[in-house]
């Protein structure tokens, strides 16, 4: 007969095990709540970035999360407007296009503003902006903040992409910096946290001409349809994701640390750019 104190050891770690099971099944037989990635780099690069906030919601939540993208940037936001998404991570112009004709809640956003960078060959012939007259420059997709930020930048040093500059869209902020790196175009306008991250080996061949303008830095948002408990708590758990301790596998990989509140006033300063959205969608 096994003595007292080990028989009621043994019963309290049958118990405590019971109960951890009982939890882990009940979650996992829960509706798993849809994140969306927006597809600014590759799909299994994509999933190195999210796992860390795929595994925190989860223990927030009490609900399994799934990672899901789109090939593009046009059908991601298509898919996230259709509500193919329960919280999602998305450019901060889709964001303010999707709460203001869809309603669309939201969560929270990167505290650092977003700008891009325009990229060229070290030592090589292009000395300012003006000197891409008559050059080609490759931007992201069409529909990227980033790219739009570029245009707007060319524009005001006299520059009119069509005529007096070629622009061509790569399907990723890596693969226009490749394209540049190779010379098989004069300049590229990317995101910089994606060239910070690029191997030595290409970023050496590059310079930084200048930096676009600012604005309110990507969003993360929910789809109308999610319940107003998980709303609630998805909210609460962005909020509260720093790179202090539950978010510091996360933004080990990123120029963020930490999260901010979406307010009106970023919305406002998105609006311009969710007019030239809507005329890009048409």
């Amino acid at each position: 007969m096994l003595p007292l104190r080990l028989a009621t050891l043994l019963l309290i770690s049958f118990i405590v095990s019971a109960t951890c099971l009982a939890d882990t099944d009940s979650t996992h037989n829960k509706q798993a709540i849809r994140f969306g990635m927006l597809p600014f780099v590759s799909t299994h690069r994509l999933i190195e970035l999210f796992l860390p906030i795929k595994e925190y919601l989860e223990q927030n939540l009490h609900r399994p999360v799934k990672l899901v993208t789109a090939p593009n940037f046009r059908e991601y936001l298509q898919r996230s407007l259709d509500g193919e998404y329960d919280i999602y991570h998305t450019a901060p112009h889709f964001a303010v296009l999707a709460e203001l004709e869809y309603g669309h809640r939201r969560l929270s956003r990167y505290n650092r503003s977003l700008d891009g960078s325009i990229l060229v060959i070290k030592n090589g012939p292009i000395k300012s902006i003006k000197n891409l007259k008559g050059k080609t420059m490759i931007t992201p997709d069409r529909l990227a903040i980033i790219t739009m930020l570029g245009e707007v930048l060319v524009r005001e040093n006299g520059l009119q992409p069509g005529k007096n500059i070629t622009v061509r869209h790569a399907s990723s902020h890596a693969n226009a910096i490749l394209s540049v790196a190779k010379g098989k175009v004069d300049a590229a306008v990317v995101s910089a946290s994606v060239f910070e991250k690029m191997p030595e080996g290409i970023r050496s061949k590059l310079i930084i001409l200048t930096k676009t303008g600012k604005v309110p830095n990507v969003m993360f948002m929910a789809s109308p349809t999610l319940l107003e408990t998980d709303y609630q708590a998805a909210r609460k758990a962005m909020l509260n994701y720093t790179a202090d301790d539950p978010g510091k596998a996360y933004y080990a990989r990123a120029d963020r640390k930490a999260m901010a509140n979406i307010t009106d006033e970023n919305i406002n300063t998105l609006r311009p750019y969710v007019k030239t959205l809507k005329t890009r969608l048409e």
